[in-house]
């Protein structure tokens, strides 16, 4: 995709799948909201005081009854019970879910918000329970219990369903548009957005186009579907919002908001992927949510990657990589390859619809790729030599994606210029090795791995960043 062909609030982020990627180099883990509860060092830790008040603020979203997490962390005997798990994967920093880590390549320039890490004090205190017989401690201590946090848009101001669910048919990828009508009779400023899955074991993502020349109802009425593998297939066909496995809500300041145009209609696409006889019908609904007024900048999140035009020729797309033929550039992960790279650029341009392009203040950023990506950096080469590392995912997850959003004021926010050279570079390993991929192939009755290339199905690859932007309206 060029720049601003095509508009995207875009967030990307659920299971356990283990991938074979670089490993994860150590970093100070990063304070936030919750306590760092004990000295790990000083001894006497217990679950009640200790250990429950980190499980209940950073584990008990997922692990619930009935929650997406496979077992429920809500009491002393479930802690206990998989004590061991709990300190393999947070020493590992594999729990909670958070890809955005500093390496020794990238120490993004900011911190992020809602940061969901654990601190290492809070990691130590784990272990130190662990390793010193998992004491239940003073019921007393014991935090009051509270909800779950619901994953959902706060204060929407309209939620979007389809009048008429759909079942996928047969065991291949569905590309499937609703028409939705969010019957908008003045400007509106878009500044948030979140889908919910009607039936998450089977719906790859999802992603909202705007159709303000209503072309859709020629396809079908509102509220009602059509089959469209690639995109929507209407003209000016802005993508608005997106969801994948784990993705938080999309959410620009509270001052800076998307326009949206009187009698818009809106189109979500959905892309299904059913696998082990998953059947069942989904009816997957978005929330929105409009700023109350005229707000002081524009909000626009860019998709930008799977581009195959040659970069070292034209500027912009893909460059040439290690498995590339004699002539020109391909974008192909031979089977087999564990450190196979495709590297994508873009340039800001000089001009927008006639206009001198405005500074834009990046917000939040976001990797994609599919079950073959182990890491994705993102990084910017500016006109005056200096380059700014701005993400790196060294531990890439399909299953968890979200974009991150930068702990700053709007005049702290990197900033990319006319001229910029926006590069991702693209990392997959393309063997059994990673368990990603052996996962995919056999869902499909495969038994070994597959040259892939550039598509859009899951067993295609992709190399996408997600750019969230804001810029002053006047």
């Amino acid at each position: 995709m060029r720049w601003f062909a095509a508009l995207a609030v875009t967030v990307f982020g659920c299971s356990s799948t283990v991938q074979t990627a670089p490993p994860l180099p150590q970093e100070a883990g990063v304070a936030d909201g919750a306590a760092v509860v004990a000295d790990a060092s000083a001894g006497g830790v217990t679950y009640n005081k200790d250990v429950a008040p980190i499980i209940q603020a950073r584990c008990q979203t997922c692990h619930t009854e009935g929650g997406i997490a496979p077992f429920a962390l809500t009491t002393y005997l479930h802690a206990r019970n998989m004590a061991g798990a709990i300190v393999e994967e947070t020493s590992a920093k594999r729990m909670p879910p958070w890809g955005a880590h500093d390496t020794g390549e990238c120490t993004p320039p900011l911190p992020w918000q809602n940061d969901e890490r654990l601190t290492e004090a809070q990691i130590a205190t784990i272990k130190a329970w662990s390793d010193t017989g998992m004491a239940e401690g003073n019921p007393a201590d014991l935090p009051v219990a509270t909800p779950p946090t619901k994953i959902e848009l706060a204060t929407p101001n309209i939620e979007l369903v389809p009048t008429s669910t759909y079942t996928p048919i047969g065991s291949k990828d569905q590309f499937r548009c609703f028409v939705l009508d969010p019957k908008i009779t003045e400007r509106q400023y878009l500044n948030g957005s979140y889908f919910i899955p009607g039936n998450p074991k089977i719906v790859h993502h999802a992603l909202l186009f705007s159709d303000p020349n209503r072309q859709s109802l020629k396809k079908a009425s509102v509220g009602e579907s059509y089959d469209c593998f690639g995109g929507p297939g209407i003209s000016s066909n802005a993508l608005l919002g997106a969801w994948a496995p784990g993705s938080r809500p999309s959410e620009f300041p509270p001052d800076a908001g998307t326009p949206i145009e009187p009698n818009t209609l809106f189109v979500m696409q959905v892309h299904y992927h059913p696998h082990a006889g998953v059947m069942a019908p989904d009816s997957t609904k978005v929330q929105l949510r409009y700023t109350a007024s005229t707000p002081t900048y524009f909000g626009y999140a860019l998709l930008q990657g799977n581009y195959q035009s040659d970069a070292t020729i034209s500027g912009t797309g893909l460059m040439s990589g290690p498995d590339d033929p004699t002539k020109g550039v391909a974008f192909e992960i031979p089977a087999g390859t564990t450190a196979h790279t495709e590297t994508m650029v873009f340039t800001v341009p000089e001009k927008i619809g006639g206009f001198a392009t405005p500074p834009l203040h990046l917000s939040g950023i976001g990797a994609h790729m599919h079950y073959v990506g182990v890491d994705e950096k993102i990084w910017v080469e500016r006109k005056d030599g200096t380059s700014q590392c701005l993400l790196q995912e060294p531990r890439w997850d399909f299953n968890w994606q979200r974009s991150y959003s930068y702990d700053a004021a709007f005049d702290k926010l990197p900033i990319l210029n006319p001229g910029d050279k926006v590069k991702m570079r693209c990392t997959y390993n393309n063997t059994l090795d990673n368990l990603a991929v052996a996962g995919a192939l056999k869902q499909q009755g495969l038994t070994a791995p597959q040259n892939v290339k550039l598509g859009e199905t899951t067993l295609d690859e992709m190399c996408l960043g997600a750019f969230q932007v804001l810029f002053k309206l006047f």
